[in-house]
């Protein structure tokens, strides 16, 4: 259980290694486009689900992406690409969190350097059982 502490304001905090995660997957060609690479909205869902798993954890229940604030797509994937796609919490408002998130490929059966392949910054707000926005620990 990670160590919490509470603010002078009486919100609970949390640090940005509380809520990291990776999520590792192996691609393969029926992720592919019609250019012979992986396709975008395939590393795009990635991306949210590694965010998402992330900012819940840091709420410690759920949270919905509201926005995709930036993506950059770097280099191309391929089939056989072992993806890691690693997500941080970088800001926590009152209810809602940005996540970072940095993917890398390599060869799923062969060692060698991991290239990184995209980034990107997601907004989330954490959601009570109604639906509606909720407060999220302040970020240490």
């Amino acid at each position: 259980m990670a160590d919490q502490t509470v603010t002078t304001a009486g919100r609970m905090t949390k640090s940005p290694g509380d809520s990291r995660v990776t999520l590792a997957h192996i691609m393969s060609e029926h992720d592919t486009n019609l250019y012979g690479t992986i396709h975008g909205g395939v590393v795009m869902k990635l991306i949210d689900d590694a965010a998402a798993a992330a900012a819940g954890r840091h709420a410690d229940g759920p949270a919905v992406t509201v926005a995709v604030d930036r993506m950059s797509f770097l280099a191309p994937v391929r089939a056989g690409d072992l993806l890691s796609v690693d997500a941080e919490l970088e800001r926590a408002g009152r209810t809602s969190m940005t996540v970072g998130v940095r993917v890398r490929a390599e060869r799923w059966n062969a060692s060698g350097p991991a290239t990184e392949v995209a980034t990107a910054r997601l907004a989330f707000v954490a959601i009570d059982a109604d639906g509606r926005p909720r407060p999220v620990p302040a970020l240490a």
